[in-house]
């Protein structure tokens, strides 16, 4: 991939993460994705509403005439198999024509008679997964007496299908916490807050405003763990050997019950000012796996900890909790200074004769 392509791909993703909606997603597609990947005609699959979209590459005019929504003809079959085998990572981004000849097996493929039935076209599919459930998919088409989808198109589709999942499952989760309340005003327990590069809060809805005022077990609130979450999000995101710095997800506790928290990170590498993280806020009623000191540990700490006392190392640390070693090295010095420890071998000792029954 050159320098210019490159670029093209970097501008396409800032847009998407700007995408509030599934229609402004699928509009940025018609506008950028043949300037990446060369196509003739495509559809637009969600999952979420069972519709497909066809739609071509834009050119000039309307770009409501680029694309046409219709219902998705295999409802039903879909909906009788949808959910029967959790959602695959090896074969998010194929050909169909290794799906025909079984050299890819995909569960949970919506379009099967689609996929196998058209001999006009080349077709390549980017299936959108998110956390392992499946949200839809896109495929692109060229007529036959064209090339087929070579390696690089292949690649190019590879490095978007990651970022196309996590904005889809942005779109997703708030529409959906948008529905619930305006829908079922009973159930208030599911907010939204979004913050910027500052971390100041610029947006989100009552109920995340309201829950941010909750406070843990460890005598913080809500609003101190978030912030931690998002700083840990930005020291990576500056870290080159962390590959995934876009989504953070921890559970708190509360007097109340425990609290889910998820934080996507939304950057634009052209302007920080639009960096943002959309952070969802739910209660569940799992329970939480961190351990309970009576040292006023953050969650953080608190996890680091555990792998500490299991014999863990700092590689193995950042790996299980995704993130780079320079941030495990903060959280341990930060353990140490609450303690008074200077070694792991120190920290153990003090917390095994500290630690709540």
């Amino acid at each position: 991939m050159n320098h210019q392509k490159l670029s093209t791909l970097n501008t396409l993703l800032v847009e998407f993460y700007r995408c509030t909606s599934f229609q402004e997603l699928l509009k940025q597609m018609i506008l950028k994705f043949h300037t990446l990947v060369m196509y003739d005609s495509g559809m637009f699959f969600c999952g979420i509403s069972k519709d497909c979209s066809f739609f071509k590459p834009y050119l000039t005019g309307k770009i409501e005439d680029y694309y046409k929504k219709q219902p998705f003809l295999e409802r039903q079959t879909y909906l009788s198999q949808a959910g029967s085998v959790p959602a695959e990572r090896e074969a998010n981004v194929y050909k169909a024509l290794d799906y025909q000849h079984g050299l890819i097996q995909v569960p949970e493929e919506p379009r099967t008679s689609f996929l196998t039935g058209q001999n006009d076209f080349h077709i390549v599919c980017l299936r959108i997964i998110h956390q392992g459930q499946f949200l839809g998919e896109i495929y692109l088409h060229r007529e036959k007496d064209k090339p087929d989808f070579d390696d690089e198109d292949l690649f190019t589709l590879r490095l978007l299908q990651p970022h196309v999942s996590t904005v889809f499952g942005i779109i997703h989760s708030v529409t959906a916490i948008q529905y619930l309340e305006t829908t079922n005003p009973s159930q208030p327990r599911k907010g939204i807050c979004v913050f910027d590069r500052e971390l100041s809060l610029i947006g989100g809805n009552v109920t995340g405003f309201d829950m941010l005022k909750i406070h843990t077990v460890f005598n913080s609130s809500l609003l101190y763990h978030i912030k931690e979450l998002c700083t840990d999000i930005l020291n990576d995101a500056m870290d080159n050997n962390n590959s995934n710095p876009l989504y953070r997800a921890t559970r708190l506790k509360t007097p109340d019950g425990d609290v889910q928290v998820e934080i996507f990170f939304k950057s634009d590498p052209r302007n920080g000012k639009h960096t943002q993280f959309v952070v969802l806020i739910e209660f569940c009623d799992e329970k939480q796996l961190t351990a309970d000191y009576k040292f006023k540990f953050t969650t953080r700490e608190a996890a680091i900890i555990d792998g500490i006392i299991q014999g863990k190392n700092n590689a193995q640390l950042a790996k299980a909790h995704n993130l780079s070693e320079n941030t495990i090295k903060t959280h341990i010095q930060n353990i140490y200074k609450k303690t008074g420890a200077s070694n792991r071998a120190e920290l153990t000792y003090v917390l095994m004769l500290n630690r709540d029954s």
